[in-house]
């Protein structure tokens, strides 16, 4: 770290065999605690994300990877045609040849324990189904039982008319020379625990949304510019 930082921790909350192998009984104060001079990442320090991504651009960037300037986590090559995506410690990576993508791993083996799924058949909770055999070559997403676990989790009850939409759509008035948008409705405000629902529902479905399922968005917008004090109508 730039500059160190200090911790204290109650020598009670410390196993005996660290205490005798660093003889901390002999610098503990009289209130039970032991003060540590903390000079390097280490779990639960706030700097620990900005040291390892620090660390890793410089040892990357030996390696002629860039991070992009607009796009976080978005890396490339100076003169290969590679390119990948991190998300904490997952690489998804797009090359072109089996040499770069050699390259890029045998550079992240130097300092890191790696495994490596050339199938990539998952990256960031999201199921991929390449078809390359096809004359239009595509990539499947989905993300298998999401929905399920989360209705479950909600203890939604099906309803008995089919809903083949996610969002009710505005109505047309047919005839008229304006559209005007509907008056919002004058509904109770829900308790602490309907708004953390609230919450939870949008939290749970917005990754899915921005990852494979797109036309969820108009609801979870709705939901979220309620969420911080919606009513029983959001419900």
């Amino acid at each position: 770290m730039a500059r160190p930082e200090y911790i204290r921790i109650k020598l009670s909350d410390i196993p005996d065999d660290v205490i005798k192998r660093y003889k901390l009984r002999e610098i503990v104060d009289a209130d039970g605690y032991v003060y540590c001079r903390v000079e390097k990442g280490m779990y639960g320090l706030p700097q620990a994300g900005i040291i390892a991504q620090e660390l890793l651009k410089d040892r990357r960037g030996k390696e002629g990877y860039f991070q992009s300037q607009t796009t976080p986590g978005l890396w490339t090559h100076e003169d290969q045609k590679t390119i990948f995506t991190l998300v904490v410690d997952d690489f998804g990576i797009k090359y072109v040849n089996d040499a770069d993508a050699h390259h890029l791993i045998n550079a992240i083996k130097k300092h890191y324990v790696r495994t490596v799924d050339w199938e990539a058949e998952r990256y960031c909770g999201v199921a991929f189904k390449w078809d390359y055999k096809s004359r239009i070559r595509k990539v499947h997403l989905t993300m298998p039982n999401a929905v399920q676990k989360a209705l479950l989790r909600f203890n939604h009850v099906k309803p008995t008319k089919p809903q083949y939409q996610p969002y009710p759509h505005q109505p047309v008035i047919y005839g008229a020379k304006a559209q005007y948008e509907t008056q919002p409705i004058e509904s109770p405000k829900l308790d602490k625990a309907g708004t953390k629902f609230i919450q939870e529902v949008t939290g749970v479905f917005l990754f899915m949304a921005r990852a494979i399922n797109g036309p969820l968005l108009p609801a979870l917008s709705a939901l979220a510019s309620e969420q911080a004090s919606p009513t029983e109508e959001t419900m």
